[in-house]
């Protein structure tokens, strides 16, 4: 509504959520950033906007900064976290030439209190819809404001992660003989991250682009996270004439995903491809208290009752929710009734389609069989290999399998970042 002689005050308030974690993150934020006009009634508005996360977020973990800062401050927190991807892929290249290891390189640097072991797996790139775009964004506002060495060193972020992906989709090609005609090759995992279902510039769809520009007998998909269908029209959608034909299937099983197949390409990091330990963070000597962290996620098992105030806060809701879900013979997601009813899906509701058409056949129309598969359950890579076309190949460019397992059964195993052993 237009309000003239009305004075107010912009804000700005970047989110800091990661795919996967977005509710844990928004309720145990480890920062929240305010930017605001330098000006008194700029900060009354942040102090305003300060007082709503107050509510639950400890005040210290509350920045309060410029607009400027703000945005810019949003921006470069992506770009330092793909400038890592990138740098540690950069670096395993170097390793597959010298016979190094990139995770003993990535373990040995990440030791380093000034460095630290975040970010530094390597693997075929990020994806997602935010660091690419934040990253470009930040080569945008170099360029234009006539700093173009400023933009063409964060340029080569999203090249070398282009690079890392090419380069191993071809390390395939050239471990088949280079052709892979009459062959089928199966993609495990299409989405950017694990436990999500986000497939914005996954590295996937290029990979499955290139493979299938080499005339290959099938190239089969499959996600744990994600519909059948919306993979194959989105494939279908974004690679027009590429995917053309009937050598593109996508799979609502592994087990069928893998039968018949030449190579497995592991191009996404769930739990479940893997035939090893998920790695765990060290727990802390018993010499080293566990320093307390304000605003700490509350342990669901307990009951916060009663309160410490006779106004209970929003953490104590959170928390008294956890308990009450949790309890034994619990059958409601919403045991305090705080939620809205969930509204209906539309008819033409991909996951409903899906859902009933697996209540008539035990499986996604057409991309796969009735045989029974347990979704978060570990993969039986014995089976798998049982079922394969010899040679038989994994790709694995995520770091979750452990080759010397594999090559018990008989799999030929390449990793980013090792030496070609075959």
């Amino acid at each position: 509504m237009h309000r003239p002689g009305v004075h107010f005050e912009i804000l700005s308030n970047p989110e800091f959520l990661a795919a996967g974690t977005a509710v844990n993150d928004l309720l145990y934020p480890d920062r929240i950033l305010i930017g605001s006009a330098p000006t008194p009634s700029g900060k009354r508005a942040a102090e305003a906007l300060v007082g709503v996360y107050a509510a639950w977020v400890p005040r210290d973990r509350i920045l309060t900064t410029n607009v400027w800062s703000s945005e810019l401050a949003k921006l470069v927190a992506n770009s330092m976290l793909a400038q890592r991807i990138s740098s540690i892929n950069s670096i395993s290249a170097l390793c597959e030439q010298t016979g190094a290891d990139v995770d003993e390189v990535a373990r040995a640097i990440g030791v380093d209190p000034r460095i630290g072991n975040k970010f530094l797996m390597a693997g075929i790139g990020f994806g997602g819809s935010c660091f690419k775009k934040d990253v470009l964004n930040l080569v945008y506002l170099a360029d234009t404001m006539g700093l173009p060495e400023v933009g063409e060193y964060w340029r080569q972020v999203v090249k070398m992660n282009e690079y890392a992906r090419d380069r191993f989709t071809n390390r395939v090609i050239k471990c088949l003989n280079n052709t892979l005609v009459g062959k089928k090759v199966t993609i495990l995992g299409y989405a950017f991250k694990k436990n999500t279902s986000d497939t914005r510039e996954a590295p996937a769809l290029e990979m499955v682009k290139t493979l299938l520009e080499e005339r290959p007998r099938e190239v089969a998909v499959f996600d744990p996270c994600c519909n059948p269908i919306v993979i194959k029209d989105e494939i279908q959608t974004l690679l027009g004439p590429v995917a053309a034909g009937n050598n593109i299937s996508v799979y609502g099983n592994a087990y069928d995903a893998c039968r018949g197949s030449t190579a497995v390409v592991i191009a996404t990091e769930f739990d479940e491809f893997r035939n090893q330990p998920v790695p765990q963070p060290k727990p802390v000597p018993a010499s080293q208290p566990t320093p307390k962290m304000i605003g700490r996620k509350p342990n669901p098992k307990s009951d916060p009752r009663p309160f410490t105030s006779s106004a209970p806060t929003e953490n104590d809701m959170l928390a008294l929710h956890k308990h009450l879900v949790q309890r034994p013979g619990e059958t409601s997601d919403d045991p305090l009734d705080r939620f809205n009813p969930e509204p209906s899906c539309g008819e033409d509701c991909p996951d409903c389609l899906q859902e009933r058409e697996s209540m008539q056949t035990g499986h996604a129309a057409g991309m796969g069989s009735a045989e029974e598969y347990r979704p978060k359950e570990r993969l039986d890579w014995a089976r798998i290999a049982d079922t394969m076309a010899k040679p038989r190949w994994v790709f694995d460019g995520r770091g979750v399998i452990d080759s010397r397992e594999m090559e018990k059964l008989g799999v030929r195993v390449e990793s980013v970042g090792r030496q070609h052993r075959f």
